[in-house]
């Protein structure tokens, strides 16, 4: 598949909501609502969106205090993710080369106590290391009350049998029955903030052609506010994430082709006091909804 900024703009709207602003969307890029929808049936029909995951919002759900974490992870071919991590929302697989310098797993989760899933995380079969950190938190002193008749409408919704990007636009903009439409009110959106179910892509990055997202893992005493003047003048923007093993330094780069890879490998290495030890590409997000119809079903 080939792609162009425009659906990595709308890819990255998916990834980050499970839905598309379109008034905002047309306005930043003129592109209409009947494109955009053709857009991501593209998507689906070439297999880089092979289905779609539920996610609940426990802490929602739930109330008071509650992290959203990460679990990075050096993983061999023998990893098994089993049911070791309560409350998986997520795992993202990358290619690392060479292995240990970057992760190539990274799993999300929700979890009152990061301390406890650190210790579980060392469980995990196949991992040879893994560190914890903490992306949010939240501290909701009123959580949302559900009855019997809305946690049944989130488990037919999550046993639907074909999930498309088109039926799940139409459920939250134009829902057709008084059942859509309580239905579309316990979906997040950034204009449902009181949602508490939302509905991810699972993401084949691996069938994209023309582009990759990179983690290029760097070792220097450079302080990072310097680095990122330096990623502006190469002329690319760098997101720069975190350090693993507290030595190597994830910078991301969203590249299209060969050229530009070039460009900011030769430029980086032409400073002193930075090397660059390795690299790793976007393969696979995978949403981890096992757990969740089961918890629904729980609900019932």
């Amino acid at each position: 598949m080939i792609i162009d900024p425009i659906d990595l703009n709308l890819i990255r709207q998916l990834e980050l909501q499970g839905t598309i602003p379109v008034h905002d969307f047309f306005s930043k890029f003129h592109v209409s609502r009947k494109e955009i929808l053709t857009r991501i049936k593209n998507f689906e029909e070439t297999g880089f969106i092979s289905s779609y995951g539920f996610k609940l919002f426990l802490p929602g759900i739930h109330g008071g205090k509650w992290y959203w974490g990460c679990i990075a992870g050096e993983a061999t071919s023998k990893f098994r993710l089993g049911e070791t991590i309560p409350f998986l929302e997520e795992m993202v697989e990358n290619l690392s080369f060479p292995p240990g310098v970057c992760p190539n797993i990274s799993l999300l989760f929700y979890a009152k106590n990061l301390k406890e899933i650190k210790q579980l995380s060392h469980k995990l079969t196949g991992v040879k290391y893994s560190e914890v950190y903490k992306v949010g938190e939240y501290n909701i002193a009123m959580p949302r009350v559900l009855l019997k008749d809305d946690w049944k409408l989130i488990d037919d919704f999550c046993n639907t049998t074909k999930i498309s990007y088109s039926m799940i636009h139409s459920l939250l903009n134009n829902p057709k029955s008084g059942r859509e439409m309580e239905l579309s009110r316990l979906i997040w959106t950034r204009k449902n903030r009181q949602g508490i179910l939302s509905i991810a892509p699972n993401f084949n990055w691996n069938i994209i052609k023309n582009y990759m997202h990179i983690h290029l893992a760097i070792v220097t005493n450079i302080r990072v506010k310097e680095i990122h003047r330096i990623l502006k003048d190469i002329g690319y923007v760098g997101n720069i994430a975190s350090r693993f093993k507290k030595r190597y330094l994830q910078v991301e780069f969203d590249l299209w082709g060969f050229s530009d890879f070039r460009i900011v490998v030769q430029a980086l290495s032409r400073i002193e006091r930075l090397t660059i030890e390795g690299c790793s590409f976007a393969y696979r997000n995978r949403v981890y909804d096992d757990w969740v119809k089961d918890y629904v079903q729980d609900q019932i």
